[in-house]
């Protein structure tokens, strides 16, 4: 190699390791200001407020908007999952997903590939913890998770429950990868996660969602584009997807837009803020972000 094409080499190679060094200080930067901007513990009401109402789901006493209301924010329960766990004579699991909700956790966060970064619950001693499960789901149910980020945006990942009697969700996870089944346990390692749920909506509904995206959205390869490029044919199979698109597709193939932007690319976050969706579950404050 001439002198003046080694120099050459060195230079190119120069930019090389100094563009990428400033990409992973800017990724770093970026993580960590998403990390603490994510996390911020729930406060615990008095033990008095809490044995009343503790004392009014024992007792099967009627609960006010209110009462709903307090125990979203101490345990992340909505008001359908409340009322399943106590016509399940199980008022005792309200209780152990308070004090799941309310412990002050630590946070990790591990990267995948280039850009993505992957948080997990952690103790005090950095093991990584499991969430203790979702409590409440249904065919149709769709559950969000915004503890996926890249240079500081929360895409997130979300996902339908298809089998909910065997834990099987269906779901479009990262490029190179088809449209595929998932199980509901993958679920409880993130910090974020929400389950939502259409409202006024019957069984049958609710099914044929969870059928459709089973039998038409599974083996579809993964692409951002979806949704911009082709497959606007509610009825049938799309070109590509991803995971808020596969999605929404199989809401809109029953007409029912969970879009709350109604932009031309949906994400998991847009999908957790459609007026047309109950928060049945969540972990973490993902409703604020």
């Amino acid at each position: 190699m001439s002198k003046y094409k080694y120099n050459r080499f060195v230079k190119i190679l120069s930019i090389v390791l100094i563009v990428l060094a400033v990409f992973e200080v800017v990724n770093f930067i970026l993580s960590e200001f998403t990390d603490q901007k994510a996390y911020a513990n729930a406060v615990a009401v008095s033990d008095e407020i809490w044995q009343n109402t503790e004392n009014k789901l024992t007792n099967g006493d009627m609960l006010t908007s209110e009462d709903y209301q307090l125990i979203f924010s101490q345990t992340g329960l909505g008001r359908s999952a409340v009322e399943y766990l106590v016509e399940n004579d199980n008022v005792q699991a309200i209780e152990e997903y308070r004090q799941y909700y309310l412990q002050d956790k630590e946070y990790s966060c591990v990267r995948e590939g280039i850009f993505a970064c992957h948080e997990f619950v952690t103790n005090e001693n950095g093991d990584e913890l499991q969430n203790p499960g979702l409590a409440n789901l249904e065919n149709g149910d769709i559950i969000v998770t915004l503890s996926i980020h890249s240079l500081g945006w929360r895409h997130g990942h979300a996902a339908i429950v298809t089998d909910a009697e065997n834990g099987i969700t269906a779901q479009a996870v990262m490029i190179g990868e088809k449209s595929d089944f998932g199980t509901i346990d993958e679920w409880d390692e993130f910090p974020l996660v929400a389950v939502l749920r259409l409202k006024d909506v019957d069984e049958t509904t609710q099914n044929e969602i969870a059928q459709f995206a089973s039998e038409k959205l599974i083996g579809i390869n993964y692409a951002l584009s979806a949704g911009v490029i082709g497959g606007k044919d509610f009825d049938s199979t799309p070109f590509t997807t991803h995971c808020a698109h596969f999605v929404w597709y199989a809401y809109m193939h029953m007409g029912i837009d969970i879009d709350s932007d109604g932009g031309m690319v949906v994400t998991p976050k847009e999908i957790l803020h459609s007026d047309k969706l109950e928060v049945v579950q969540v972990y973490g404050n993902i409703m604020d972000l």
